[in-house]
């Protein structure tokens, strides 16, 4: 079963924050003066859906509770 995190959802989040602002660049003038800092926000969305699905598979290996103590 795969699980989501906090990192995925910002990253999602930021990344429609971002496509809609640069639609809203596209359409009207006045927006057009942000086009970098969507561009920026759209980088930092995808920074935190990388962040987040490296997390989700780092720990969707299972742990061994096996330890050899040197002790039998």
């Amino acid at each position: 079963m795969a699980t989501i995190n906090s990192e995925s959802i910002v990253g999602i989040a930021l990344i429609f924050l971002a496509l809609l602002f640069i639609w809203a660049g596209i359409v009207n003038k006045d927006w057009s003066v942000i086009m970098p800092a969507d561009y920026l926000i759209l980088a930092v969305g995808a920074g935190f859906l990388g962040q987040g699905i490296r997390e989700l598979r780092r720990s969707s290996h299972p742990h061994t509770e096996e330890h050899r103590s040197g002790y039998y």
